[in-house]
């Protein structure tokens, strides 16, 4: 697990070469988004090749996803 900004990024391979991170607070807070306006306690990316590249999506989201 790291951490990015006040979240934690935590990467899961989920079958063949099916990656995804796991976004959460460091404070244990809900994550609120802005479109749809909702609050989550976690928050996936969507699946990719590589644990980087899943990381890499992560760190998109939490800077220009919306993600408060």
């Amino acid at each position: 697990m790291i951490t990015y900004k006040q979240y934690h990024i935590q990467r899961f391979e989920q079958g063949h070469k099916r990656w995804i991170a796991r976004i959460t607070r460091t404070d244990g807070q809900n994550i609120r988004t802005i479109l749809p306006a909702s609050e989550h306690s976690y928050l996936d990316t969507k699946p990719a090749t590589s644990a980087e590249e899943a990381e890499k999506l992560a760190r998109e989201g939490i800077d220009f996803g919306g993600v408060v």
